[in-house]
Order: C-alpha cells, then sequence, then structure tokens
C-alpha cells in the first residue's frame, strides 16, 4: 500500500493556525519575553529540549507577555533573493513541489520563485531551459497578465509587493498573502487566468529540422487565401523533402501574413500555398516569405499560441539541419486542463510536455503555491508604547522568547483573555519592600534560610522601595525580610503583587534561546518567532 502525506497539509494546518487568531472566538496568544539571568557561555545560548521540565523553566523564565492578535500574524516563505547567473527551478506541475522550493548548492539551483530589489516576488514559470538568469524581472500584472518576459528567455509570474514597511519582512522571510484580496501587496487578481499554458518543455530535439526565408511570392492583397511562389521558388533542397505538399502544416510568415498563420496545402504543380487565414494586409514581390516549423497546440482550452525555437540555422537555401532547442509561448490561451504540443516540420523525433498550471492560474493564491507552512508572529516590545506603562523595566534583559497559548488568570482556571491587542503583561511577582541598601540586578533572592527558603526567585528590576522578581518558587508573605545572596541586603516585605497568568497554565508552542538582548529607555524590540508546520 503507497501513500504520501503531500505539502497541502502543511500549508493547510499553518492557514488554520493563522486564521485561528481571526476568528469569532479567537486563540489567546501571547508572545512572551524572559530569562534575564546570564547563560553559563553568553556567547553560546543554552539548548533547549522538548520535555516537561524544559517547558517549566520556559515559564519560569517569563517577565513579560503582550497579546498577539490576528494583525500580528502572517504566513511566510524562506526569502529568496533575486541573484543575477542564478539557475532558478521553474514551475512544474510533474515535479514534487518540495523539489521545486528547494535549493540544490552542487548544480547552482535556486527555488522557482524570487523577491526583487523592488519587493516584487514572482514565480519563475520558464527558465529558458535551464539556463542562468541575468536579467532581473520587473514589472506587475499590469503587464501580459503578470507573464514577465526578461532578455535572458526566462519567464517570470508576477505574484505580488511586499511594501517596505511590511513588518514580516526580514533578511530570512517574506510574507505570502493567501487571498487576491488582499490589497496591501498588490495581488496578481486581474492577471491570473484559469488554464493558462505559459511553458512546453522539448522532451526530444529531433533532427533535421530546418527553416527557409526569403522565399518569394507573387503580390497579394489583403483578404486573399492564397499566395503564388515566384519564379525564384522555393527548392525542395532546403527541406530535404520529395514535393511542395509536404510543406503543409508548416508555419509561414513575412509581410501581410497574420501570426499562427500555417499552411493548409500547397500545389506540387502550380506552386500555389493556401493559407489557413486570409492575408491580412498587401505583401509579395519584395516582402519576403519565411517558412518554418509549426507547433499545434491541441486541448480542451483555447487560445495557446507557440513556436519553436532551432538550434542551428541560417537563411535561405543553405538552411542548416537543426534540432528543436526551445518552445517559446507567445499567447497563453486559457481553461486547459490537458494540452499537448505537435510539433510540424521537415524533421523527426521531436517531443513535447505541455507544463499545466495550477487549477485557478499561477499566483491565484500565492501562499498555498509557494507551501507558506510557516507562520510568524511578530509584536513591538518597547517603552515607547504608551500601551506598556511601564510594566516592564528599561534596565534590564532577555534572552528568551515564547509563545504562549491560552495560560489562566492567576488563582484561576479561566483563561486570561481580557488583554487587549498588543498590551502588555508583567509575569514577576512584585515586592513592596522598606528603605535599605539595593539588591543586585539576577541575584538570588529569598526568604527563610538560605539552605531552606520559604520562598526564593531572582531580581528582575528593582526602584527604591520595590522589587520584580522572576524564578519564583514558594509564596513570598508580608512581614518577612528578603535577603539577597550575593549583596545581603536584607529588607522587609511590605506587600505582594503576583504575576499576571498562573504558572504552567495554557501551552508553550514555540521557545527559542537568543543571545542577550539589553533594553534601554526609548527602545523598542520587534519581536518575530517563525512557527514552522
Amino acid at each position: 500500500m503507497a501513500a504520501i502525506t503531500n505539502k497541502k497539509l502543511s500549508f493547510n494546518t499553518a492557514e488554520q493556525f493563522k486564521e485561528s487568531f481571526s476568528e469569532g472566538t479567537p486563540t489567546i496568544a501571547y508572545v512572551t519575553v524572559g530569562n534575564h539571568v546570564p547563560y553559563a557561555n553568553e556567547a553560546s545560548p543554552d539548548s533547549i529540549a522538548d520535555t516537561i521540565s524544559a517547558e517549566k523553566n520556559t515559564w519560569d523564565n517569563i517577565y513579560a507577555a503582550k497579546r498577539a492578535t490576528g494583525n500580528d500574524v502572517q504566513l511566510v516563505v524562506p526569502r529568496v533573493n533575486w541573484t543575477s547567473n542564478t539557475k532558478y527551478r521553474q514551475y512544474d506541475d510533474t515535479i514534487e513541489v518540495s523539489t521545486l522550493l528547494s535549493s540544490n548548492t552542487t548544480q547552482n539551483l535556486k527555488p522557482m520563485y524570487v523577491i526583487t530589489s523592488a519587493r516584487n516576488v514572482y514565480k519563475c514559470v520558464s527558465n529558458n531551459a535551464s539556463a542562468n538568469s541575468t536579467v532581473e524581472p520587473s514589472g506587475d500584472y499590469t503587464t501580459s497578465n503578470g507573464n514577465i518576459s526578461t532578455g535572458d528567455g526566462f519567464v517570470w509570474k508576477y505574484m505580488y509587493n511586499v511594501k517596505p514597511s511590511n513588518k514580516f519582512l526580514t533578511t530570512a522571510w517574506i510574507p505570502a498573502p493567501t487571498s487576491t484580496a488582499a490589497l496591501d501587496y498588490g495581488v496578481n487578481s486581474s492577471g491570473v487566468v484559469d488554464g493558462e499554458l505559459t511553458t512546453i518543455v522539448v522532451t526530444n530535439p529531433g533532427v533535421n529540422y530546418r527553416q527557409a526565408s526569403n522565399i518569394r511570392v507573387d503580390s497579394f492583397t489583403s483578404g486573399q487565401t492564397s499566395l503564388k511562389l515566384s519564379n525564384t521558388s522555393l527548392t525542395l533542397s532546403i527541406f530535404s523533402i520529395p514535393t511542395l505538399s509536404n510543406l503543409s502544416n508548416l508555419t509561414i510568415s513575412g509581410t501581410g501574413i497574420p501570426s499562427d498563420t500555417y499552411i493548409s496545402s500547397i500545389s506540387n504543380t502550380t506552386g500555389i500555398i493556401t493559407l489557413s487565414a486570409a492575408a491580412s494586409a498587401i505583401g509579395g514581390n519584395a516582402n519576403n516569405i519565411t517558412i518554418s516549423t509549426r507547433v499545434y497546440i491541441s486541448g480542451d482550452g483555447i487560445g495557446a499560441v507557440a513556436s519553436a525555437t532551432l538550434s542551428n540555422t541560417s537563411s535561405g537555401a543553405s538552411a542548416a539541419q537543426a534540432n528543436i532547442s526551445k518552445i517559446v509561448v507567445s499567447t497563453i490561451g486559457s481553461d486547459y486542463t490537458v494540452a499537448n504540443a505537435f510539433i510540424y516540420g521537415s524533421g523527426s523525433g521531436a517531443q513535447t510536455r505541455v507544463i499545466l498550471p495550477p487549477k485557478f492560474g499561477h499566483s491565484f493564491n500565492p501562499a498555498k503555491e509557494l507551501s507558506a507552512n510557516n507562520v510568524m508572529v511578530s509584536v513591538r516590545i518597547g517603552e515607547i508604547d504608551s500601551t506598556e506603562q511601564g510594566l516592564i523595566s528599561v534596565d534590564t534583559s532577555f534572552r528568551q522568547i515564547s509563545l504562549l497559548r491560552d495560560p489562566y488568570k492567576y488563582g484561576s482556571t479561566v483563561v486570561a483573555n481580557t488583554a487587549t491587542a498588543n498590551s502588555v503583561i508583567s509575569q514577576t511577582t512584585d515586592l513592596d519592600v522598606v528603605a535599605g541598601a539595593p539588591y543586585s540586578l539576577n541575584e538570588y533572592v529569598y526568604q527563610g534560610s538560605i539552605s531552606n527558603p520559604n520562598a526564593y526567585g531572582f531580581i528582575n528590576a528593582q526602584t527604591t522601595n520595590g522589587v520584580r522578581i522572576t524564578k519564583v518558587k514558594g509564596t513570598f508573605v508580608t512581614g518577612l525580610s528578603l535577603i539577597g545572596s550575593t549583596s545581603g541586603s536584607s529588607r522587609t516585605v511590605t506587600a505582594v503583587t503576583q504575576p499576571e497568568f498562573e504558572p504552567y497554565t495554557g501551552d508553550i508552542m514555540y521557545t527559542e534561546n537568543i543571545t542577550k538582548l539589553d533594553r534601554a529607555d526609548g527602545q523598542a524590540e520587534n519581536i518575530k518567532l517563525v512557527v514552522s508546520f
């Protein structure tokens, strides 16, 4: 029995997680900061284990938190900057999504999408037969339905734009919108075409294909459906065919000939060429005609047009034999769910495969197409934010951030959901103490005896008549002295204010140890954490 769990499951899980912050009964979640006590090696943050003990330690470390709401949560994908002279994978409906979105350093291959210097995000739909990209794409959905052709032969599909002020844009991540209605991202809503054909790959180049130009025909007028070869007519040696009739179905182009016109038939005796479409203008005589290999697209859609590029061609009767190097789609068409491309020409053996788009078309749902299975939560913590009310000291540091869901209010079994968006929560135990010698920051303090304390913790911050304590064990009480283990300060506790959250309740869904970050007056920290599914 064979089975697979595809990338859509992880994307859907990430999407549901994001949406849970904006539902009628939203997820109650807080971004927390903590651990003001130095590591054993400050240059190397401590490792983290997924254990109950480690989770309790994270809880003990927390000294402040901020509520995260829907505006603070966004699907993100790894940042891939467009870089010149780099190979990029092209979208292909037959290749696993995980491969399309991965790099291969040995092959100098990057994922199929990029963000440019203008912060436009593009999907590569044609990489010019695995060539290096040398021209940065530009333009949006107003250009050719967002299909941006560059001078290096690449075709990029414009997806969306990221504003420089977007708080989910970092050096490592870019936001990925899920909806074509996401106006903030300039999503390609009007350029999306269901069933468009952007790419046809050559699976076998074949041999002996030719193109002949400078073919003279008698003058003709608009509306004619037939042309007559002039006396200097086409010689069969150019195509190495026994009769002129073998040129049927080949593409014919030149002044007065509509695009995508092909030869319906050609007479061996009269040299009369019957066109698939009537002439659109006056031509003939000095206006030379070109006959070349034709690409015919069949399928259940309409309108797609493509042409073949030969690897080695020259003009006139000396046209060289060649193979099919690539297929260029000039008109994408629409509504294709199945399609095949057939080659008509003087050669043989050429085979192709049409790459079909995702349902609804490229860039319809950027996040889904890029399998955005990462969610960034971004909140700002800083004294310049008036909602914080001075509850987070500027004279401390933190080394740990986490994401906490559904904690209880202190002393209850009710979820602490009264905090407004981005309002600060204090998780320190605050003690009022009588005047006396100051304690040291991060100092171990206790009530009772040092060998058998009634309660203990670490100094997070202090004022003239108060201290904030983290990593609290036991219960501090009034009337007893609070003793510093290193400062020796001993000051009587006159009042106790408990933290906002009941310790060890809810779920800590994410924890990250970071290098020390010192806080300062007037400073703000943008806390960004990424949860991967």
